[in-house]
Protein backbone atom coordinates (compact mmCIF):
# COMPACT_ATOMS: atom_id res chain seq x y z
CA UNK A 1 0.00 0.00 0.00
CA UNK A 2 1.32 3.37 -1.01
CA UNK A 3 0.46 6.36 1.14
CA UNK A 4 0.62 9.67 -0.62
CA UNK A 5 1.61 12.71 1.33
CA UNK A 6 -0.56 15.70 0.84
CA UNK A 7 1.40 18.64 -0.47
CA UNK A 8 1.39 21.99 1.31
CA UNK A 9 1.25 23.82 -1.99
CA UNK A 10 -2.51 24.48 -1.82
CA UNK A 11 -2.26 25.73 1.77
CA UNK A 12 0.50 28.21 0.97
CA UNK A 13 -1.46 29.38 -2.08
CA UNK A 14 -4.49 29.98 0.12
CA UNK A 15 -2.36 32.02 2.54
CA UNK A 16 -1.05 34.11 -0.34
CA UNK A 17 -4.58 34.87 -1.56
CA UNK A 18 -5.72 35.80 1.95
CA UNK A 19 -2.69 38.05 2.38
CA UNK A 20 -3.47 39.72 -0.97
CA UNK A 21 -6.97 40.51 0.31
CA UNK A 22 -5.82 41.85 3.69
CA UNK A 23 -2.76 43.85 2.53
CA UNK A 24 -4.66 46.83 1.02
CA UNK A 25 -6.74 47.16 4.18
CA UNK A 26 -3.62 47.11 6.36
CA UNK A 27 -1.89 49.70 4.17
CA UNK A 28 -4.96 51.95 4.24
CA UNK A 29 -5.08 51.66 8.02
CA UNK A 30 -1.38 52.53 8.25
CA UNK A 31 -1.80 55.62 6.05
CA UNK A 32 -4.83 56.71 8.12
CA UNK A 33 -2.82 56.43 11.35
CA UNK A 34 0.03 58.48 9.87
CA UNK A 35 -2.37 61.15 8.56
CA UNK A 36 -4.14 61.38 11.92
CA UNK A 37 -0.77 61.76 13.64
CA UNK A 38 0.22 64.59 11.29
CA UNK A 39 -3.13 66.30 11.88
CA UNK A 40 -2.78 65.96 15.66
CA UNK A 41 0.81 67.26 15.63
CA UNK A 42 -0.22 70.24 13.49
CA UNK A 43 -3.06 71.09 15.89
CA UNK A 44 -0.72 70.99 18.89
CA UNK A 45 1.97 73.02 17.10
CA UNK A 46 -0.53 75.71 16.03
CA UNK A 47 -2.00 75.93 19.54
CA UNK A 48 1.48 76.20 21.07
CA UNK A 49 2.46 78.89 18.56
CA UNK A 50 -0.68 80.88 19.44
CA UNK A 51 0.16 80.70 23.14
CA UNK A 52 3.75 81.77 22.52
CA UNK A 53 2.52 84.70 20.41
CA UNK A 54 0.08 85.74 23.15
CA UNK A 55 2.84 85.52 25.76
CA UNK A 56 5.16 87.63 23.60
CA UNK A 57 2.34 90.13 23.02
CA UNK A 58 1.69 90.46 26.73
CA UNK A 59 5.27 91.51 27.44
CA UNK A 60 6.23 93.51 24.36
CA UNK A 61 9.60 95.25 24.64
CA UNK A 62 9.10 97.85 21.88
CA UNK A 63 5.43 98.89 21.45
CA UNK A 64 6.11 100.42 18.01
CA UNK A 65 7.24 96.99 16.72
CA UNK A 66 4.84 94.87 18.78
CA UNK A 67 3.23 92.97 15.91
CA UNK A 68 6.65 92.00 14.55
CA UNK A 69 7.64 90.63 17.98
CA UNK A 70 4.43 88.58 18.12
CA UNK A 71 4.86 87.23 14.58
CA UNK A 72 8.50 86.38 15.31
CA UNK A 73 7.49 84.44 18.44
CA UNK A 74 4.79 82.57 16.49
CA UNK A 75 7.22 81.63 13.72
CA UNK A 76 9.81 80.46 16.23
CA UNK A 77 7.25 78.29 18.06
CA UNK A 78 5.71 76.79 14.89
CA UNK A 79 8.43 74.19 14.55
CA UNK A 80 7.79 71.65 11.79
CA UNK A 81 5.07 73.68 10.06
CA UNK A 82 5.22 75.46 6.71
CA UNK A 83 5.45 79.10 7.79
CA UNK A 84 4.07 80.33 4.46
CA UNK A 85 0.80 78.51 5.25
CA UNK A 86 0.30 80.22 8.64
CA UNK A 87 -2.36 82.93 8.82
CA UNK A 88 -1.84 85.04 11.96
CA UNK A 89 -4.54 87.38 13.27
CA UNK A 90 -3.61 89.78 16.08
CA UNK A 91 -6.52 91.52 17.79
CA UNK A 92 -6.07 94.41 18.47
CA UNK A 93 -3.18 95.21 16.13
CA UNK A 94 -0.53 97.74 17.16
CA UNK A 95 -2.27 100.65 15.40
CA UNK A 96 -5.70 100.00 16.98
CA UNK A 97 -6.89 101.10 20.42
CA UNK A 98 -6.01 100.28 23.18
CA UNK A 99 -2.51 99.45 21.88
CA UNK A 100 -2.25 102.79 20.06
CA UNK A 101 -3.30 104.89 23.06
CA UNK A 102 -0.89 106.82 25.30
CA UNK A 103 0.29 105.87 28.79
CA UNK A 104 -0.96 103.84 30.77
CA UNK A 105 -2.70 101.97 27.94
CA UNK A 106 -2.86 99.10 27.03
CA UNK A 107 -2.02 97.56 30.43
CA UNK A 108 -4.73 95.11 31.52
CA UNK A 109 -6.47 94.86 28.14
CA UNK A 110 -7.00 91.55 26.33
CA UNK A 111 -4.84 90.47 23.39
CA UNK A 112 -6.09 87.64 21.16
CA UNK A 113 -3.86 85.68 18.79
CA UNK A 114 -5.60 83.43 16.25
CA UNK A 115 -3.61 81.20 13.93
CA UNK A 116 -4.99 79.20 11.01
CA UNK A 117 -3.11 76.50 9.15
CA UNK A 118 -4.08 74.07 6.39
CA UNK A 119 -2.94 70.47 6.77
CA UNK A 120 -2.65 68.45 3.56
CA UNK A 121 -3.46 64.77 4.05
CA UNK A 122 -1.84 62.16 1.84
CA UNK A 123 -4.86 59.90 1.31
CA UNK A 124 -7.37 61.08 0.32
CA UNK A 125 -5.87 64.31 -1.04
CA UNK A 126 -7.85 66.75 1.07
CA UNK A 127 -6.85 69.55 3.41
CA UNK A 128 -8.11 70.24 6.90
CA UNK A 129 -8.04 73.71 8.47
CA UNK A 130 -6.46 73.77 11.92
CA UNK A 131 -7.06 76.74 14.21
CA UNK A 132 -5.36 77.79 17.43
CA UNK A 133 -6.45 80.72 19.60
CA UNK A 134 -4.91 82.20 22.73
CA UNK A 135 -5.93 85.18 24.83
CA UNK A 136 -3.64 86.99 27.25
CA UNK A 137 -3.68 90.22 29.24
CA UNK A 138 -1.22 92.90 28.14
CA UNK A 139 1.27 93.78 30.88
CA UNK A 140 3.26 96.53 29.20
CA UNK A 141 2.55 100.27 29.06
CA UNK A 142 3.10 102.65 26.19
CA UNK A 143 5.71 105.35 26.84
Amino acid sequence: MVIKKRSNCSISGQSLVEFAFVLPILLLLLVAIIDFSILYYSQMAVLNAAWEGARAGATILDPSRGDLEIIGAVHQAAYGLDLSQLVIDIDPSEDEPPRSLAFPAPRGEALTITIQYKVELSFPRISFPVTGRAVSRMEYQNP
